[in-house]
């Protein structure tokens, strides 16, 4: 047989295996238990700031914490005889991690509707205990001065932890890193260059996450790379910012765009 006919047999098998496995993931909200989507969106819903949901199969529900380094997820199943032996199909099947305050390890069972909702909440609980608690593993003096800024450039609008940006402020959002980008990339002699390539990383992240992140979960990651340069060195930091706002203001006016200078102040209104 011609290898191009190979090739191509081939190429069409892993295309079905692909549209399978992704016909596997798709859970709708119309799938899961309606009393235990209510239940777990409440409680979602408010803390989307510190985590966010995946899709997995065999799942109704896979949170993980906003932290890409993070190892801690909650899982609730839809069958939970895939994963333990004695499953009674009127309760519901989770894995969780970690199991408690004293453990770091994860744990599986099940439990009612009350049970599985109540752990849940317990679970978030501790996500955001760990969050915020202080800890030399941390780089707390970034953190500290990341604090400051999201303080200064916090938003406050009431769904600023379940919604994007709209469209347009999307864009704006996107030119002003760009230009941070530009500026970072630019400067001489305050930062190597592996500073720079994780700043840079950091800057490409938010951009791919805008259309699914937050109002809050977008300033964060923003006002954490301000946080980082600005530990670099305050009067650099400053420099950076100042330099990136120049190449936004230049790239604005070449677009026909006569607000540069009011970018944040505008995107903080709307």
């Amino acid at each position: 047989m011609p290898i191009g006919k190979v090739i191509s047999g081939q190429v069409k098998k892993i295309k079905k295996a692909v549209q399978y496995l992704n016909r596997q993931f798709i859970i709708t909200k119309k799938d899961i238990p309606l009393n235990l989507l209510k239940a777990i969106e409440e409680i979602a819903q408010s803390n989307l700031d510190i985590i966010k949901f995946n899709k997995e199969d065999n799942t109704y529900y896979l949170f993980v914490e906003t932290d890409k380094d993070s190892k801690n997820f909650f899982k609730i199943l839809i069958d939970g005889s895939k994963v333990i032996g004695n499953y009674e199909k009127k309760h519901f099947a989770y894995q969780w991690k970690p199991i408690d305050a004293s453990s770091a390890l994860q744990g599986i069972t099940q439990s009612s509707l009350e049970g599985v909702t109540k752990q849940f909440e317990t679970w978030v609980k501790l996500i955001r205990t760990l969050h915020e608690t202080l800890s030399v593993h941390d780089d707390n003096f970034a953190n500290f001065y990341s604090n400051f800024y999201f303080e200064e450039f916090k938003i406050v609008d009431d769904n600023a932890n379940t919604e994007p940006f709209n469209p347009d402020q999307q864009d704006l959002v996107e030119l002003y890193i760009d230009a941070l980008a530009i500026a970072i990339m630019s400067s001489v002699g305050q930062m190597d260059e592996i500073q720079k390539t994780e700043l840079i990383s950091e800057i490409n992240e938010i951009k791919l996450e805008l259309p699914t992140s937050t109002k809050t979960k977008v300033m964060k990651k923003i006002t954490k790379i301000f946080g980082k340069l600005y530990k670099t060195s305050k009067p650099f930091a400053k420099e950076i910012i100042l330099e990136a706002k120049k190449q936004l203001i230049k790239k604005l006016i070449e677009l026909g765009i006569e607000y540069g200078p009011k970018i944040l102040e505008m995107i903080y209104k709307n």
